[in-house]
């Protein structure tokens, strides 16, 4: 009996680590529209709030969805079978028409996906979502522009779906193609860091010395009062509208 009790519960561990390893990934469950799933926190509200309505009016005037989703990793799963595992579980574009368009950005793994549904797979072929990625994504996240790599890859598909449903060029949104990757930008030495810190507290010193704080409150409040612009209103979040994806698209590193 002993023998038997061991044997199932060997088997019954087996198992476990059998259907973990074949596990389905780790998909977050939607919040909000479903055109912004920002789980790795890479735009700000008013960017989510642009992106939310170019998705609603493409949404309303064509039924297509095409959403933004970025994680902080992937996981076990590669970046292919992540974007098409998401874009089921969220349900990207109508029903009938599978009109939908996921584009994924992985951090840790430093990936990027645009995934097309099978309505839409003859309008942004994977030669098309490959030319976009190069032209608007690679570009800006190898600057460490994020923000800048989701939006603009968003209006270039989103261009591309409006020239599938002929909405003409007032329905299309200005997007200018990435410049190449530098590293021009500022940097400062170790010592010079050191000595702003060192200018910026001796000056809160001074602040809380004579005139009691009254100077950092000011800014403090100030900050609060004007650093959060939001955005978007509108009925109550959209959800998916019952799309698939066969998998069709592209994939690229940085």
């Amino acid at each position: 009996m002993k023998f038997l009790a061991s044997f199932a519960l060997l088997l019954s561990l087996l198992c476990n680590t059998v259907s973990v390893a074949f596990a389905a990934p780790d998909i977050p469950n939607p919040v909000g529209d479903i055109y912004v799933q920002d789980f790795a926190h890479l735009l700000n509200d008013q960017e989510k709030a642009d992106i939310n309505q170019m998705g609603r009016k493409l949404d309303d005037e064509t039924k297509a969805q095409v959403a933004v989703l970025t994680v902080n990793s992937l996981g076990d799963a590669d970046v292919e079978e992540y974007a098409n595992e998401a874009f089921r579980k969220y349900k990207l574009g109508d029903k009938k028409l599978n009109n939908g368009v996921l584009i994924l950005l992985a951090k840790k793994e430093r990936k990027v996906r645009i995934e097309v549904g099978y309505g839409l797979e003859g309008a942004i072929t994977d030669i098309k979502s490959g030319e976009i990625i190069d032209s608007y994504a690679i570009p800006n996240l190898k600057n460490g522009k994020y923000d800048t790599a989701l939006e603009s890859t968003y209006k270039a598909v989103y261009n591309q779906v409006v020239k599938e449903y002929d909405l003409g060029t007032d329905f299309e949104q200005k997007v200018r193609k990435a410049d190449a990757p530098s590293d021009s930008g500022v940097h400062l030495t170790t010592l010079q860091t050191l000595l702003i810190a060192a200018v910026i507290v001796g000056l809160l010193i001074l602040d809380f010395v004579f005139f009691k704080g009254a100077i950092t409150q000011f800014l403090l409040n100030f900050l609060v009062m004007f650093g959060g612009r939001g955005g978007g209103g509108g009925s109550g979040p959209r959800g998916g509208g019952g799309g698939s994806s066969g998998g069709g698209g592209a994939s690229r590193g940085w």
